[in-house]
């Protein structure tokens, strides 16, 4: 059934499916038939049964009638059920035909009332559907939009106590200041390479023990340039700035004084002055360009910088999810107007067919009947194809009967001619004759 009405490809389909699965089996059934027929008629002939004067036909002849009348029952059991579909359905339309032409009036406006009812609990269950999604994008959108508002709120607080709505910062690109480290880290390692070398370790101990030294200026110098920028709104800073300053004083110092007593080891003349004051000055240098370089990267509110960092990066993410969430709900809006355009369309189709009920009516009839009538001559050739099969075997049967006979001579059983099988299909009539 389709939208309560017989869906007439598919039943087709299935019978025609079932009656050449069943032709087969008959094909297959008959041609073993005719050989047992002939070797059964071969087995009586030689015995002279049935006897000339025996009156009914002999115990083979009757087996050959039962396996055939076995197919005319499972073809009935088979083929019965797809047969009361449409003939139901042919007198269901019948019945609503009569009661049309009784109570025309009033069935008219019933179903005109159920269709109306029927439409507003669809329009209904639409919206409803409609508003349960939305309410879910609207919850995920809240939970998406609370950190970015926790972020602009914090960012409003720190500016009204700053003065300022954004920070000012001169060398914007973080990369390249990391960049820039991380070359004042590189600068250090082939001068600490032959430092460490004095230790006699492996080569790869070496450079890790350079390396790590290599580290403390550009982190020194991270700090120092970051403390000294934003002394003024956390003074502690103005102190860890002077601490990073003098660690990296003392540290170069000696770094300096190692170097040059290595420097003139190995050219072979006393450590100078002079190349202690060289090798201070270059590690100066690279540490004062990272401080200024820390210094211009910065702003010298804490709170305000990172504040300000904080938020760019939720609104950059919740913009983001805003175009997505944004996307969906037109894909809602545009999902519930065609529901609603289909629902309108089919209410359209509908109610015009109530409005010409009884061609509706008609037209259902005819149809269960053209159906009912089609598949009952399916039927019909199918079982005839079952008696023409059994009447073939039964006179391949005689004729062997006959043929091995001493007397050659007929049973008076076969005067009567070939007993009928009991065909169902046949005795049913057809719902439109013409």
């Amino acid at each position: 059934m389709k939208n309560g009405k017989l869906n007439f490809d598919a039943i087709m389909d299935s019978v025609l499916g079932l009656i050449t699965q069943q032709k087969n089996k008959v094909d297959e059934h008959h041609q073993r038939m005719l050989k047992q027929a002939e070797k059964m008629g071969t087995q009586d002939g030689s015995l002279n049964l049935p006897r000339v004067e025996d009156p009914q036909p002999s115990p083979h002849e009757g087996m050959l009638k039962h396996e055939y009348q076995k197919f005319i029952a499972e073809l009935w059991k088979k083929g019965k059920p797809y047969l009361d579909g449409p003939h139901l359905e042919f007198k269901t339309q019948v019945e609503k035909l009569e009661d049309l032409e009784k109570n025309k009036k009033e069935l008219l406006e019933g179903e005109l009332t159920l269709l109306d009812k029927k439409k507003i609990d669809d329009d209904k269950f639409i919206q409803q559907d409609f508003e349960i999604k939305k309410l879910e994008v609207d919850n995920y959108e809240k939970v998406v939009q609370r950190d970015y508002l926790t972020a602009k709120s914090e960012l409003e607080d720190v500016q009204e106590r700053t003065g300022r709505m954004a920070p000012i910062i001169h060398f914007k690109s973080m990369f390249l200041y990391v960049l820039l480290l991380i070359g004042i880290g590189l600068c250090e390692v082939p001068l600490n390479m032959q430092i460490f070398q004095k230790f006699g370790e492996a080569f790869f101990i070496t450079v890790i023990m350079a390396s790590s030294l290599a580290i403390s200026i550009p982190v020194l110098a991270h700090f120092s340039g970051v403390f000294i920028k934003q002394r003024k709104e956390k003074k502690e800073f103005l102190y860890f700035g002077i601490l990073c300053v003098l660690l990296f004083l003392v540290f170069n110092f000696g770094v300096s004084i190692f170097r040059a007593y290595v420097l003139a080891e190995n050219i072979g003349e006393e450590s100078s002055y002079l190349n202690i004051v060289i090798f201070t000055c270059l590690n100066l240098i690279l540490f004062v360009i990272g401080v200024l370089a820390a210094y211009f990267s910065h702003d010298e509110s804490y709170e305000l910088e990172h504040a300000h960092a904080k938020f760019t990066k939720e609104k950059s993410a919740y913009d983001k999810e805003k175009l997505g969430i944004q996307n969906k709900m037109k894909g809602l809006e545009s999902e519930k107007n065609t529901r609603l355009q289909e629902r309108n369309e089919k209410y359209s189709t509908e109610r015009k067919e109530i409005l010409n009920m009884k061609d509706v009516l008609v037209a259902d009839r005819n149809r269960a009947a053209k159906l009912y009538d089609e598949l009952l001559n399916a039927f019909i050739a199918l079982e005839a194809m079952v008696d023409s099969g059994y009447r073939i075997a039964v006179e391949k049967y005689r004729a062997s009967n006959l043929t091995h006979r001493k007397n050659h001579l007929s049973p008076q059983s076969w005067g009567n001619g070939i007993p009928s099988l009991d065909l169902k299909f046949e005795k049913k009539e057809e719902l439109d004759p013409n």
